[in-house]
């Protein structure tokens, strides 16, 4: 892969085919490696894929619109369960959606990560003192709320 552009960015390159693409993509990389021929090693016909131009696709990501925080924010921190009544503590909630990193991998290994703490807590267990787990720093670290 020599580029993933995305966003209003990627609009840019929308009009250019796959070949001018590539030229642009390697001139671009020939400034930051000049002394690697990264194009010799292409053994292919370049594929590129536009989402914004694919009837198939129907986007890239999922982006909260404004005044969502606070929803994306109780989603996150859903591991956290100190608070809640007894009766709706114990399920955890693991997804890329609800973190604040949608469709990308790290939002579903944060969110795992912290389902994993959640878990332990919730089962009496506990982080070893000098590796704190994410909801022991939560006080410090959590985002900012937004009433």
């Amino acid at each position: 892969m020599l580029s993933y552009t995305w966003n209003d960015d990627a609009l840019k390159w929308l009009a250019l085919d796959a070949s001018e693409r590539t030229r642009l993509m390697l001139h671009s990389l020939h400034k930051i490696y000049p002394t690697i021929d990264i194009g010799a090693h292409i053994i292919g016909e370049p594929l590129t894929v536009s989402w914004e131009a694919d009837p198939n696709f129907m986007g890239a990501f999922k982006n909260n619109l404004p005044g969502h925080y606070r929803y994306q924010e109780l989603l996150f921190g859903h591991f956290v369960q100190d608070g809640f009544p007894e009766h709706q503590r114990g399920l955890f909630l693991v997804s890329d959606d609800i973190s604040f990193t949608a469709y990308w991998a790290e939002g579903a290994v944060t969110t795992a990560l912290n389902a994993v703490w959640g878990v332990v807590h919730h089962l009496g267990g506990a982080s070893h003192p000098d590796n704190p787990g994410p909801g022991d720093m939560w006080s410090h670290l959590a985002p900012i709320r937004l009433s």
